[in-house]
């Protein structure tokens, strides 16, 4: 019976070993794990990467002196040791850091800064004289100010639309407008779409009554600020393509309005006649608006008035403006 009894006690320690050693193992696989979880959300591990600063920034760029500037106008300080700035012409980009001879730091009151720190009220300015940029009006000009530590772009901005990213034309379709008046009608609105192509077989009608005005008004809804239009105005082309069937009116005149409608100024006393189309398009209806619109404020509040005064004795419908467009360069 003793005999018995010491094999079963041996039985059983030998079952408690292999539980222990299972024990250990796990304990063993915890701790490996634990020390790298530790490793990797310590200061220095790869989970913990440089503070990204939360800043708003606006930026303002003068092509008549190649200069840049860049205001902190809320949010974080930022060590401006930590800070590069690229800027991209066409395509062509430079970088400048702040110790950058061309770059200068300033506070709110246009003082130079040498704390090392941009805060609210403090702007950048840099001047691409000598760098391998050349800003000119019609350049597609953009600005990446990056964190250099984390490698993150705090603020990308568009500083200047290049022409090509504005319409060469901007026509009344889709956000302008046409408005006809014809001879004793109340008026309508009619779509925009009759005056976006040339040649296209779609046009405008005015009916021509004797000794009675007809008129056309055009806007565009021009958004300079989504365009990226800015002040100076360099160019302001108006271009108009229009047909007269017959000789049923005179006095065939062009206005421009900049937003007081009690305040129209004639651009074209005495418009040509013309019967075809393509001659239109090739010969005339070219109108230099520089002078007149030189304000984006101006160019937002573009309006455009085609008028004359019927001749005839019937009241036939005359085909009149096959296209409208405006040309900004800034």
């Amino acid at each position: 019976m003793e005999g018995k009894k010491y094999r079963a006690l041996g039985q059983d320690c030998q079952a408690v070993s292999e539980v222990i050693g299972q024990v250990l193992m796990v304990a063993v696989v915890v701790l490996a794990f634990s020390s790298i979880a530790l490793t990797v959300f310590s200061d220095g591990g790869a989970m913990n990467p440089p503070h990204t600063p939360h800043t708003d920034l606006h930026e303002n760029i003068n092509t008549s002196t190649d200069t840049v500037q860049i205001y902190h106008s809320g949010g974080e300080a930022i060590d401006l040791e930590a800070i590069e700035v690229i800027l991209s012409v066409n395509g062509q980009q430079a970088e400048f850091n702040m110790s950058d001879p061309r770059v200068e730091v300033r506070d709110p009151d246009g003082n130079i800064s040498t704390d090392g720190v941009l805060m609210l009220g403090d702007y950048i300015v840099i001047n691409t004289t000598g760098s391998v940029l050349n800003m000119t009006a019609g350049d597609a000009i953009d600005m990446y100010f990056v964190h250099a530590p984390s490698q993150q772009v705090i603020q990308k901005a568009v500083l200047q639309r290049g022409y090509g990213d504005l319409p060469y034309w901007i026509t009344p379709h889709p956000y302008g407008s046409v408005y006809d008046k014809s001879g004793n009608d109340k008026g309508e609105w009619i779509p925009t779409e009759l005056v976006d192509g040339i040649n296209d077989g779609l046009m405008t009608e005015c009916k021509m009554e004797k000794n009675l005005q007809s008129s056309e008004t055009f806007t565009f809804g021009i958004d300079a600020n989504e365009m990226g239009i800015k002040n100076p105005l360099t160019k302001v082309l108006l271009k108009i393509v229009y047909i007269t069937h017959d000789n049923s009116q005179k006095d065939m005149k062009l206005e421009i309005n900049d937003g007081n409608p009690n305040s129209w100024e004639v651009v074209d006393l005495d418009m040509d006649m013309y019967k075809d189309i393509i001659k239109c398009d090739q010969e005339g209806g070219l109108y230099n608006l520089t002078d007149n619109v030189t304000t984006i404020e101006e160019l937002e509040n573009l309006s455009i008035r085609v008028s004359a005064t019927g001749i005839a004795n019937s009241d036939n419908k005359i085909a009149w403006v096959d296209f409208l467009g405006i040309h900004v360069e800034y």
